[in-house]
C-alpha cells in the first residue's frame, strides 16, 4: 500500500507543476501589455493629441524567465488638432508665473514640434481620425506582475 500512496503523491504533484509552467510560460496579461503600451505612449509626440485603443499583441520573444519582447498592434485615435495643441501652449507660456511653469511649457513646445514633424511626414489628421501602429514593447516581470521596461 505504501506504493500506491507514493504514486498517488506523486500523481497529485503533476498538475501543480503544470499550473506554474502554465503560469510561467504564458507571459503577460493583455492587461498588461495594454498598460505597458500606455505607458510607453506618454512619450510619444502624439500623446499631446491623441490616446490610444485596441492594443493586441501579435507575437512575442522571451528573452529568459524574466524579460520579454512583445510585438503590438494598436490605433492611434486623435482627439484634437496641432493648431489646438499649439493654442494651449501659446496660452500656457503667456500665463508661465513660474520657472516650473516655463519649463512645463518649453517641453509642451518641443512636444508641439516634434508633433508638426511627425505630421509633415506621416500626413495631416483630423480628429477621430484613426491610425494603425504596429511596435514593440519590452516587459520585464516584477514581483507585482510584467512591467514596462525601456531601453534594452
Amino acid at each position: 500500500m505504501g506504493q500506491l500512496t507514493r504514486f498517488l503523491a506523486v500523481f497529485m504533484f503533476f498538475p501543480l507543476l503544470a499550473a506554474c509552467e502554465d503560469e510561467q510560460a504564458s507571459g503577460p496579461s493583455a492587461d498588461e501589455i495594454t498598460t505597458a503600451v500606455i505607458e510607453r505612449f506618454r512619450d510619444d509626440p502624439y500623446a499631446k493629441v491623441g490616446h490610444v485603443e485596441n492594443v493586441t499583441k501579435t507575437n512575442s520573444i522571451a528573452e529568459g524567465d524574466d524579460e520579454v519582447i512583445v510585438m503590438v498592434r494598436y490605433e492611434l485615435v486623435f482627439d484634437r488638432t496641432v493648431a489646438e495643441f499649439a493654442d494651449d501652449v501659446s496660452e500656457k507660456g503667456k500665463a508661465a508665473g513660474s520657472m516650473d511653469d516655463v519649463g512645463n511649457t518649453v517641453k509642451d513646445a518641443i512636444d508641439l514640434v516634434k508633433t508638426k514633424m511627425l505630421t509633415f511626414k506621416e500626413g495631416e489628421y483630423k480628429v477621430g481620425d484613426r491610425r494603425v501602429v504596429e511596435n514593440e514593447i519590452r516587459l520585464l516581470k516584477s514581483e507585482n506582475g510584467w512591467i514596462y521596461r525601456t531601453g534594452s
